[in-house]
């Protein structure tokens, strides 16, 4: 008996996964932060899809006050409108996407800041995307300042000292001559 439950939840549990996960062209991901005008996150905040009156989708918003939603959508449904809400913010977005592209993963970032609808990647921890390849910039540049200081350090301690060459042959003399002893 034991057998044949675990059987069937295991079962319950590998349709629920295979029809959760839709082809690339049936899955719309609308995906962003929700911010209060201070641009500090909103946390644990409904934020809900909507198709006219219909209730599409909803999520909430985790400690950084992101969110992110898969709605299944065709390639008829481009075009159409979805409002979001999120508490007393609403906005509205197209669907847009490539019909004629089945492969690329089909993602919309909107972000509610202040009330307002701003469109577009806000970037990870809601900074620019220009600010990441300038930052790898500096930290490239300041690792090789610190290896020509280290290959430079090297270089001199290999350079022959003509006061420790005579240091140290008079420091084995010593040791020669008291051996002999």
């Amino acid at each position: 008996m034991r057998f044949f439950v675990s059987t069937l939840l295991a079962y319950c549990l590998l349709v629920n996964s295979a029809m959760a996960e839709h082809e690339v062209d049936h899955r719309y991901n609308i995906r962003g932060y929700v911010l209060d005008d201070q641009k500090q996150a909103i946390i644990n905040q409904d934020v809900l899809a909507y198709d006219g009156d219909s209730l599409l989708v909803g999520s909430k918003t985790d400690s950084d006050g992101y969110y992110s939603m898969h709605l299944h959508l065709h390639n008829e449904d481009r075009g159409k409108k979805i409002r979001i809400r999120a508490g007393s913010s609403e906005a509205e977005i197209r669907v847009t996407f490539d019909p004629a592209d089945d492969t690329t993963l089909r993602i919309h970032d909107a972000n509610l800041v202040g009330g307002k609808l701003v469109e577009g990647s806000l970037g990870r921890f809601r900074m620019p995307p220009w600010v990441y390849p300038l930052a790898g910039l500096l930290v490239t540049g300041f690792l090789l300042v610190m290896l020509e200081k280290r290959r430079r350090k090297k270089l001199k301690q290999k350079q022959p000292d003509s006061a420790g060459k005579q240091h140290r042959s008079s420091h084995r003399g010593k040791n020669r001559k008291s051996k002999k002893r």
